[in-house]
């Protein structure tokens, strides 16, 4: 293992940005680094997930996330970091975190969560292991406000490109009903994760869809195009923006969801 020190330390320095300062924190997950943005300290990170530092793949604020080198998903960059507690998730190779183990740094891991006491389990995972359990308790506290039960409001559905819907048995799916949303996908016989075509979306639309959006420009022409599609269900049907990012992790990204939900009403 010593012999690979002098390669493991020329990669980190090949990277374009910043060093990370040895002995902090590290996460290589975009779902964590949303938990770290509102619960750690900055001097306790020393690197955030490189998709925390693509506007398409961060659940964390894109400000936040840049103010801390981007690591990779590999071991030979995780070892080069030097952390003293490396945050990573669930469907890491178990190959990657055994050979980070053997350099003898601490892992916590973390799946993504398919409902919201899984979030909040999550939550206070993370500030457990790295000593912010009351600023952790703060973040649960904010997700419980947020997600009270809300009085029927109506159907809606959220329906990504490609016609991708979440169903029962999704956070998504959980989101919608504390809003005070029915889940129209059960309308429509739909799996947990399903695709729904444009036709039968218009042939019997929600109250309200949720069309998720991406950061880039060409992303929001595209969201035109479909809305275009759709301007016919015009005083029936509500075309709501829905980030992307909102879709990938539970976490702080609970409490916006939850925001754009109610205000849809």
């Amino acid at each position: 293992m010593m012999r690979l020190w002098p390669a493991l330390l020329l990669l980190a320095g090949c990277s374009g940005g910043p060093e990370i300062i040895p002995g902090r924190i590290v996460s290589n997950n975009p779902c964590i680094d949303a938990i770290l943005w509102r619960v750690a300290a900055p001097d306790q990170i020393g690197a955030v997930s490189q998709w925390s530092h693509d506007p398409d793949g961060a659940s964390a604020p894109l400000d936040w996330a840049k103010r801390y080198p981007a690591l990779g998903p590999t071991a030979e960059e995780a070892i080069a970091a030097s952390p003293r507690l490396l945050l990573t998730g669930n469907l890491a190779g178990t190959g990657t975190n055994s050979a980070i183990a053997k350099a003898g740094i601490p892992i916590v891991s973390a799946g993504v969560p398919a409902t919201i006491a899984d979030s909040i389990t999550q939550v206070r995972l993370v500030a457990k292991a790295i000593g912010r359990s009351a600023a952790g308790e703060q973040l649960v506290r904010d997700i419980a406000a947020a997600t009270r039960q809300q009085q029927p409001r109506g159907s809606a559905i959220i329906w990504q490109s490609g016609g991708f819907v979440p169903g029962k048995g999704t956070l998504q799916d959980e989101l919608l009903a504390r809003a005070g949303y029915a889940n129209a996908s059960t309308r429509y016989g739909l799996a947990q994760w399903d695709v729904l075509p444009m036709e039968m979306l218009v042939r019997s639309p929600p109250d309200i869809i949720f069309m998720p959006t991406r950061a880039k420009g060409d992303d929001a022409r595209a969201l035109a195009a479909r809305s275009h599609l759709l301007r016919h269900l015009s005083g029936r049907t509500r075309i709501v923006p829905f980030p992307d990012r909102l879709l990938f992790c539970g976490g702080p990204t609970i409490i916006e969801a939850m925001r754009i939900m109610k205000a849809a009403a």
